[in-house]
């Protein structure tokens, strides 16, 4: 994109960068100090930090590095960090101003916590996955009842059964009417009560109908709660063990306590079965561990004014997100958008501006603050001189600031900055579309709410890179491609080529033979260079290069002056300018490159190349010459800038290497469209394929020799005849026939009936000698032999298949093989036949 907007004038910018990635980056380093011997714990939160920038300083250039070797053409002195002191004050100023307006505000609730990184984690980056497990049946006793009196209740979890704080059934299952109002009692609980209602969220048909509220540890459980005045009881500590509501079972492992409780359950009587179950399990998208939801207190974002406008901005056609697609899953997310919780409990990020006050209740004594200078004043002018404040020790979400990115960088909240009145809003954002919700959708709300703007007009999504079989890359699969190595293997500009063919919004699936078949395509490139520079005139003869760069085919004089193959293939470049441009345009980049591929390999390079041949080899004809050189340095110079910005390094490479150029490749001017076409030639030269296609497949179906010229006459109405003798030597050249021994004529050749006969195209049809190209009796004789052989094993295989006892008894599949066998060895025993006969018709003759 961005190669290709600079090409087409407009002033482009893209500023690279990473985020300080809290979680990830935390967790890494965290490992790192284990093999150490060392705990975060021991460690100060300076200590740590600072071993955490000595880390990034180490290896935090890694990514870096691979886009630029994978050539991104961005303004590497703007390189910003989220934790750069300009991109920490936007952080800062950001929750201010949203703090102010209301729209941040702390609470305790049911998050989703993470005990092994021991920090809260959002929605969106939590994973669920489909685990083998069990569902526990066990009884809870009605209170006051006879021992027949219980309700058997189906979880996943018994050990939350200590934050249990009603049991719920359906108002319409007539099953439990009856106990609907009392009480129940909670297994290994001494009798702890809770009561029996009922609402229609339970599903009669789950298990028994009968469901165990646990609002500290469901996210269900938890909205129920809240929604019936229920409280709400926590048995979790924040390490994954039990706390001291669960009794006797406090201090224990909550899976440990699982096991332990059900065995105990067992005991008493008050279990019913345990059966297989498959558990829809989530983990923690970065440390991989079983989520805990669990209430905690943390800052939240109020969403919904925010995503209402983001909403709008779709609607109103002020942001376009293509694939269109997923404009669906953009609004739905936003229609159903909840709060997001911004609290980590991590030190690594961008410390939540908040102060408490010491000896004071935190949620309602604090102050926010811009440094901790201001923080005092603000303490000290509310409670006195004598104040002491302390720093909330919580870090925001790493998405809060990449939420900022697209105006952080460039100098906001100082709206006056040059850039940010320069290139703020920006035009496009590409990105992969599995962080549609995590980054893009923040990126719209937060652009919209601090410059009134929506950030960027549109937005194009990507698909992920899987392995040859469409898994995603994993180190347990051991099927990561490292993309350095794949560069060294294939090159850049083919690796590069190779993803931009894909599908806007589609997964991509990396397989060696794309890479193998784009390398060959560079390689044809860089060969098709090297013949272009091997036949234009020495850099040095500047009278041949001023008539080289003196022909100009940007008008309908030049183009209808050109010989029929010169014309046919500027018009091709002409008509390929208009598609690429379009589909650059409509951000069809696949398609983009697909036209580039074939016209250069199946036009350019297979046809034109070798049809020059006649003009810089045999023409004797300097004026032919010239056109011809003038040809291939227009046509190739184009193709260059219509693929640099798929493939930079090697069109670079070789535009340099062509004399007389004035600006590099990445600042030369995109290709003009509109150029005029000459639509005859197309047409002409399409006849002109066709017949030297039908003449290179007589020559293969008779096995003649490659370096054999044949005779040939070729006979056409007299238009036709009359271009098609203009290029008589293209036609020798590329069908390797004999260009003494062309007849061209409007009437059947007296041996007509002695020749393999050509049908190109209407009115354009060849008659090839059989005695040119095979000795007929020995051909005849060999096609005979062919034949026996073939009939042959045509009647074996139908003597298989007339056997009830092979088809009835053999497995499907061999059945299936040996009737396509018999199939194409009939096909091939009908074609020695017609060519057969063919031949001993020409003998007889």
């Amino acid at each position: 994109m961005i190669r290709y907007f600079r090409m087409k004038g407009r002033p482009a910018l893209w500023i690279p960068g990473t985020d300080h990635a809290g979680i990830a980056t935390q967790l890494v380093v965290e490992k790192m100090l284990a093999a150490e011997g060392i705990k975060r714990a021991d460690l100060t939160r300076e200590e740590f930090t600072k071993r955490v920038w000595e880390w990034k300083e180490k290896y935090g250039s890694t990514i870096t590095n691979q886009i630029k070797r994978l050539g991104a053409s961005c303004d590497w002195t703007r390189e910003c960090f989220t934790l750069d002191d300009q991109l920490s004050h936007a952080v800062v100023e950001a929750f201010i101003r949203l703090h102010e307006k209301g729209l941040i505000y702390q609470g305790s609730y049911l998050v989703n916590w993470s005990p092994n990184l021991q920090t809260a984690v959002s929605d969106l980056e939590v994973e669920y996955s489909e685990e083998p497990g069990y569902l526990y049946y066990m009884k809870y006793r009605v209170a006051g009842g006879s021992r027949d009196d219980f309700m058997t209740i189906a979880t996943t979890r018994p050990e939350t059964l200590f934050g249990d704080v009603a049991i719920a059934v359906n108002p319409e299952d007539e099953r439990y009417a009856k106990y609907v109002g009392k009480l129940a009692i909670v297994p290994l609980t001494f009798g702890r009560h809770v009561p029996i209602i009922a609402d229609r969220y339970v599903d009669p048909e789950f298990g028994t109908g009968v469901l165990k509220i646990s609002p500290g540890h469901d996210q269900n459980d938890y909205h129920i709660a809240r929604k019936l005045g229920l409280p709400i009881l926590n048995v979790m500590n924040k390490d994954g063990t039990l706390n001291d509501v669960a009794g006797l079972y406090s201090g224990m492992d909550r899976f440990e306590a699982r096991e332990k409780l059900w065995s105990d359950l067992v005991e008493t009587n008050l279990a019913v079965k345990k059966e297989p179950y498959t558990l829809r399990v989530p983990r923690s998208q970065r440390g991989g561990e079983v989520i805990e939801p669990l209430i905690s207190k943390q800052w939240f974002v109020t969403m919904e004014p925010l995503a209402e406008r983001a909403l709008h901005a779709v609607e109103k056609g002020q942001l376009t997100i293509l694939p269109e697609r997923f404009e669906k899953i953009y609004n739905n997310w936003l229609t159903n958008i909840k709060d997001w919780c911004i609290s980590r409990q991590l030190w690594w990020g961008h410390r939540i501006p908040v102060w408490y006050i010491v000896g004071k209740k935190c949620e309602e004594d604090y102050v926010v603050a811009r440094n901790a200078e201001e923080a005092l004043a603000k303490a000290q002018e509310k409670y006195g001189k004598s104040v002491e404040i302390y720093q909330d020790p919580d870090v925001l979400d790493t998405w809060f600031s990449s939420a900022l990115w697209p105006f952080s960088t460039l100098g906001w909240p100082d709206v006056s900055r040059e850039d940010f009145k320069h290139f703020y809003p920006a035009t496009v954002l590409e990105t992969g579309h599995d962080i549609l919700f995590f980054w893009v959708a923040r990126m719209v709300m937060m652009g919209i709410e601090f410059t009134g703007t929506v950030p960027f007009s549109y937005v194009y999504l990507h698909g992920l890179i899987r392995d040859s079989e469409g898994r995603k890359m994993s180190k347990s699969l051991g099927n990561v491609i490292d993309p350095l190595d794949t560069m060294n293997e294939y090159g850049t500009d083919a690796l590069r080529f190779t993803l931009c063919m894909g599908t806007a919004g589609q997964d991509i699936n990396l397989s060696t033979e794309r890479l193998t078949s784009n390398k060959a395509f560079t390689n044809k490139l860089w060969n098709a260079g090297k013949f272009l520079l091997q036949n234009l005139p020495e850099r040095s003869d500047a009278t041949a290069w001023d008539l080289l760069l003196a022909n100009k085919f940007d008008t309908e004089a030049a183009l209808q002056q050109l010989p029929l193959p010169e014309g046919w293939v500027v018009t091709g470049l002409h008509e390929l300018i208009d598609k690429v441009s379009i589909s650059y345009e409509k951000f069809y980049f696949g398609d983009a490159a697909r036209e580039i591929y074939d016209f250069f390999w199946s036009h350019f390079a297979d046809w034109y190349i070798e049809s020059s041949k006649t003009r810089l080899y045999h023409s004797g004809d300097g004026s032919a010459t010239i056109t011809a050189q003038s040809v291939l340095l227009y046509v190739f110079e184009n193709i260059l800038k219509l693929l640099h910005p798929f493939m930079p390094f090697v069109t670079e490479e070789l535009w340099q290497a062509l004399p007389y150029r004035k600006d590099a490749l990445i600042v030369a001017p995109w290709p003009s469209t509109d150029l005029p076409k000459n639509l005859l030639s197309i047409k002409r030269f399409q006849n002109l394929q066709s017949l030297i296609r039908g003449i290179r497949n007589v020559r293969a179906e008779y096995s003649v020799e490659p370096a054999k010229r044949i005779s040939a006459s070729v006979v056409a109405t007299v238009d036709v005849l009359e271009y098609i003798s203009k290029e008589k030597q293209v036609l020798a050249l590329l069908s390797k026939l004999d260009a003494q021994n062309i007849n061209l004529t409007e009437s059947l050749p007296g041996d007509a009936n002695q020749c393999v006969h050509i049908v190109a195209d209407e009115g354009l049809e060849a008659y090839l000698p059989l005695a040119d190209m095979v000795d007929v009796s020995a051909e005849v004789e060999r096609l005979s032999k062919r034949l026996s052989k073939l009939q042959t094993e045509y009647d074996t295989l139908l003597a298989r298949l007339s056997s009830p006892s092979f088809v009835e008894k053999a497995p499907e599949n061999i059945v299936r093989g040996v009737r396509e066998k018999a199939s194409e060895a009939e096909e091939k025993i009908s074609l020695t036949k017609n060519r057969l006969t063919f031949l001993q018709s020409t003998v007889s003759t």
